[in-house]
């Protein structure tokens, strides 16, 4: 351990998607400061994940980054499926490699930004400072960013999901993908008493990502995945030949239970550890560019860190929903498809992206059947 502590005026604890989307706000930004550093275990140089997103937005700073971009996305299940332009949204497509890299290439090149890999063992806020302890060192700063510990205020009573997946990026020798268009939802697949659909992003008419979903208190075992995966490549879409040539597994917590910050003030919490993977639908990406733009806003302005908006409404949504798909009590193909059906494309996305007007979200709420969110609805007034 050294005898002095190494000060900074922010410190980004964690690599990810939230603590490199903060370095580049902060690197394209008015606020000034002279040292930032950015601390993990290891640099992100495997493409270990997927963001997909939909946006209105098409001149944002991680532009270079986007893989691919549609205006048009399908839908399917048994009871109901379509193709939609999605106009004047772009569903965007960015793989975990090509972010690193972009993000990495011009912080290493900013010599204000210091790009540490150590394992970080612990915060905290003390006086004028935020520290954080590594397996070597000490560091402090006047702000510290946490993406890295996530702290959730579990709670008997509530319905705390994750959203897991695993994905097969497979290859084709002839032509076979429809690339003007990924598959968003396909729950012609058994919901097992939960929510479980796969979705296609053709990356071009040879090469897809094919992505198995569940929406469960807890995930299932990597072949299990594997098996439902090549189920479907063989039996739905009819596909014999292919060769599998990435795979990608992970989980994205779906809580009803909200993260907390036992750091003090010094400590804010950002990503997912900072409330940003959407309770309802595990959507994350789109979500921290929201809290990073807001965090930068404010420290351009001199103000308080305090950038949770008051939508309690979004909230309230999220938990109804998790639990009538906690309770089945309507089962989860058939409720996706009736929110497809019933609602005008523009609409649902904007209400699932928190940005839609009154109308427009009591437009997808009475698309709905009543009874089965109205029970929901008191058991989470209740709680």
């Amino acid at each position: 351990m050294k005898s002095s502590i190494d000060s900074y005026d922010f410190i980004i604890a964690g690599m990810g998607a939230a603590g490199l989307s903060l370095a580049m706000q902060l690197k394209n930004s008015s606020v000034k400061f002279s040292r930032v550093l950015i601390l993990d275990k290891q640099l992100k140089n495997t493409n270990d994940r997927t963001w997909c997103f939909w946006t209105r937005d098409t001149q944002a700073w991680y532009q270079e980054a986007v893989t691919r971009q549609w205006d048009c996305i399908e839908f399917k299940s048994d009871t109901f499926e379509k193709k939609f332009t999605i106009s004047p949204y772009r569903y965007q497509l960015i793989r975990g490699i090509d972010f690193y890299s972009f993000c990495l290439q011009q912080l290493q090149v900013d010599s204000r930004f210091e790009i540490v890999t150590e394992e970080i063992k612990a915060l905290r806020s003390d006086g004028a400072y935020g520290i954080v302890e590594t397996v070597n060192s000490t560091y402090q700063a006047s702000q510290v960013f946490n993406s890295a510990f996530r702290n959730a205020e579990v709670k008997k009573q509530h319905v705390n999901f994750v959203q897991h997946f695993k994905g097969w990026v497979i290859t084709t020798e002839q032509d076979f993908f429809d690339d003007s268009c990924p598959i968003f939802m396909d729950f012609k697949t058994a919901q097992n008493n939960d929510c479980r659909f796969f979705y296609v992003i053709p990356f071009s008419k040879k090469k897809a990502l094919i992505e198995y979903t569940g929406f469960s208190r807890s995930s299932i075992a990597s072949e299990a995945y594997d098996a439902k995966i090549k189920e479907y490549i063989e039996k739905d879409l009819k596909l014999e030949t292919y060769t599998v040539i990435e795979t990608e597994i992970g989980q994205i917590p779906m809580m009803e239970s909200p993260f907390v910050n036992p750091y003090g003030v010094r400590i804010t919490n950002i990503g997912t550890a900072g409330g940003n993977s959407k309770t309802s639908t595990g959507y994350t990406f789109y979500f921290i560019q929201k809290q990073v733009q807001s965090i930068v806003d404010h420290l351009e302005r001199g103000e308080s860190l305090d950038t949770k908006k008051a939508k309690r409404h979004y909230k309230l949504y999220d938990k109804v929903l998790l639990d009538v798909m906690d309770k089945n009590r309507i089962s989860s193909d058939i409720l996706f498809a009736t929110l497809f059906k019933k609602n005008k494309i523009e609409n649902l996305l904007a209400f699932l992206n928190e940005e839609s007007s009154i109308m427009q979200d009591l437009s997808v709420l009475n698309s709905v059947e009543k009874l089965p969110f109205l029970f929901s609805l008191i058991t989470k007034l209740l709680n």
